[in-house]
């Protein structure tokens, strides 16, 4: 049984799902919290890491863009942590209907 464009390997990178949450704190402080929702394998699409500079200022920009099956609640503004790897935002999602996919479009989280 064949999975139309789908191949194991192309689904390597494990990536943390994590759900912001707005938490108040004891002195009536809005923060927000992330909470793992779930683990889910993704594919990489591309990685770019282009130097932008504000205010004479050099810093990296990282971008990244990951494949998910559409089945995995995921949202603009939540995180994803790749495993062993960077934290990002999600900026943007993509649908892919044809393969049943969202494309994640990430930016990495300066920490």
């Amino acid at each position: 049984s064949e999975i139309s464009g789908m191949r194991a390997g192309e689904m390597k990178y494990r990536l943390q799902l994590l759900k912001p949450t707005a938490t108040t704190n004891d002195y009536g402080e809005e923060a927000t919290t992330y909470e793992p929702i779930r683990t889910v394998w993704a594919e990489r699409k591309k990685q770019s890491g282009n130097r932008s500079e504000e205010v004479g200022e050099h810093f990296p920009d990282y971008r990244a863009e990951f494949n998910v099956r559409d089945a995995h609640p995921v949202k603009e503004n939540w995180r994803v942590q790749q495993l062993g790897g960077y934290l990002y935002t999600v900026v943007a999602i993509i649908p892919n209907i044809d393969r049943g996919m969202n494309t994640l479009v990430c930016e990495r989280v300066n920490e």
